[in-house]
């Protein structure tokens, strides 16, 4: 008879079956906070324009966690497909992440309404590192429990925990930024996400024509 806490294919299914819908939900919810400015408050092309311009910090948040919840979601997906199999401690750190994937929308909103208070990056910016923090910590556990896939090498291995630790160095960087300036401080996050989504776009066409 399986013991709850036993290695299976099975419990990893399930822990990507959920990853995928938090996601979705995330993505779906980030947009949601992009409002269109109310009838009654708009009487000319030029009050539209203006109301319009005025939802800039908003569309600028939610492309800032577009890119990072698409990120996430291939960095996730990376990991998937090297762990062979779960358990439920590997489990409870995954929902660990994903508790943080589904925090997201509140960080953008807070942001995107406090765009100029140091506060409001600082608490995106430990969104963004719990996110690391998690997605790291269960990669170090499926390693050292033996759960990877019987092909992947020590250099893939190296590569994973590379790419995590880099990535949180350079967001830990923006943050530190606001010290100078909010707008400053979000704009190189933004930079950033937007390095990781081309490198993510070369990396699937290499994959595709290799």
């Amino acid at each position: 008879m399986k013991r709850p806490l036993e290695p299976s294919v099975e419990a990893r299914g399930r822990v990507v079956g959920i990853t995928d819908g938090v996601f979705a939900i995330a993505l779906t919810l980030i947009v949601l906070e992009i409002r269109v400015p109310a009838h009654e408050m708009v009487h000319s092309e030029g009050e539209l324009l203006s109301a319009i311009a005025g939802l800039a910090p908003r569309f600028l948040t939610y492309a800032l966690s577009f890119l990072t919840l698409t990120i996430f979601w291939f960095g996730q997906q990376a990991q998937h497909g090297l762990i062979a199999r779960s358990d439920r401690r590997l489990a409870t750190l995954n929902l660990c992440f994903l508790a943080f994937i589904a925090l997201l929308p509140f960080s953008t909103d807070l942001l995107a309404d406090f765009l100029e208070f140091r506060t409001a990056v600082i608490v995106y910016w430990l969104n963004l590192l719990m996110l690391g923090v998690t997605l790291f910590a269960s990669w170090w556990y499926a390693d050292k429990n033996g759960f990877l896939a019987e092909d992947v090498d020590a250099e893939t291995k190296r590569t994973v925990y590379v790419r995590i630790v880099k990535a949180q160095i350079l967001w830990a960087v923006g943050a530190a930024l606001c010290l100078i300036s909010p707008l400053l401080s979000v704009g190189f996050i933004l930079v950033v996400q937007l390095i990781y989504a081309f490198a993510l776009r070369s990396s699937l066409l290499r994959n595709i024509i290799g």
